[in-house]
């Protein structure tokens, strides 16, 4: 509970600042708008006073959503030349889970075949080398079908 604040007093500062938070999606603002310090919300937070955590968590997730309508609103009514960086933006940060691209896939068959490769490269410039040769390009080519077909067997054998 906030200092000096009955237990209702508290619950209605915190309704209001939740009022707030759903539409401009900032805490130094929303706490701004119901004249109070952002370091009392976080207080409310840690502490969670009167339940205050999830009830944030669920005008955070009230604001992306408001954020989302607007960004399938602006898609609808979009023109040539409309700029929608900064809603891209905010719809990343807000939620990154559904909106933020990643450069992470879940196969990692490329990485696998590259690594391969890669060995097989080395060891033949290193049997080239003593030999006094190039390697040769059909070779390489053959190893590199072997390579995809033992990954395919692996994989149906999966």
């Amino acid at each position: 509970m906030a200092k000096g604040k009955a237990p209702g007093e508290t619950k209605s500062l915190q309704n209001a600042f939740l009022a707030a938070y759903n539409l401009v999606g900032s805490v130094r603002k929303a706490a701004e708008s119901v004249d109070m310090s952002r370091n009392t919300v976080s207080g409310w937070i840690k502490n969670d006073v009167q339940g205050f955590r999830e009830r944030y968590e669920d005008s955070k997730d009230e604001f992306r959503e408001y954020l989302q309508d607007m960004a399938v609103d602006r898609v609808k009514d979009q023109k040539p030349g409309d700029n929608p960086v900064l809603l891209i933006t905010l719809l990343n940060a807000h939620w990154p889970e559904k909106y933020r691209r990643t450069g992470y896939y879940t196969d990692n068959a490329a990485k696998e075949i590259m690594s391969e490769w890669k060995k097989w490269i080395k060891q033949t410039r290193k049997q080239a080398k003593t030999r006094d040769e190039a390697p040769d390009r059909n070779n390489a080519i053959e190893e590199a079908e072997r390579i995809l077909a033992r990954k395919a067997t692996r994989d149906s054998d999966a």
